[in-house]
């Protein structure tokens, strides 16, 4: 007779789906090495969060990576720095690096931005900066309400309930988790 258990099954399943192993790995490497020279860590991170830029602009990304890890950086200070050595705004790499080093704020991915309703349309890349730290802001800003919420309360329950492999995990990236999983249909 063949023994099933069920929840272990339904928890390893989701938790493979959404990578979460994978999430483990980077959070346990990124205080153990000098993410600006550990190939494996790199290959990690691309790997996880789909990090598609040239050799340059991962030099310069994992070199203020590892600048930061020890500290307690901004959002604003990251996405400017990214900006002044690359050119480009970097809204979810960014928010990428700066989760995690501190586990307890947001991704800024394109499905929580869509879910919360944030948009960025400005039109100088002054604006645009502006405009992400604006919105990040923000984004902080409902998750720590939301977490107060019976919802919030309600989502970190179900959870924890349901993962209890990943309790570890901070109450705003299991937010993130829900967050990414909704997709929203367009109307029309």
């Amino acid at each position: 007779m063949v023994c099933i258990d069920a929840k272990k099954v339904i928890e390893t399943r989701i938790a493979e789906s959404m990578g979460f192993e994978k999430y483990k790995l980077i959070m346990e490497m990124v205080r153990k090495t000098d993410v600006s020279s550990d190939p494996d860590f790199q290959r990690n991170f691309n790997a996880f969060y789909r990090v598609r830029r040239n050799a340059e602009w991962r030099k310069a990304y994992y070199d203020l990576f590892e600048k930061v890890k020890g500290s307690s950086p901004s959002f604003e200070s990251i996405i400017r720095t990214m900006y002044e050595a690359t050119g480009n705004i970097e809204a979810s790499f960014s928010s990428k690096m700066l989760a995690t080093v501190n586990a307890d704020m947001p991704i800024w991915d394109r499905y929580v931005v869509q879910n919360l309703c944030l948009d960025m349309k400005e039109k100088t890349k002054e604006d645009q900066l502006e405009c992400a730290v604006d919105l990040y802001d923000r984004m902080v800003s409902w998750y720590d309400g939301f977490l107060q919420t019976e919802n919030g309360r309600d989502c970190i329950e179900e959870f924890d309930r349901t993962l209890p492999g990943y309790v570890w995990m901070s109450d705003v990236k299991k937010i993130d988790f829900f967050l990414w999983s909704i997709r929203l249909r367009s109307a029309g």
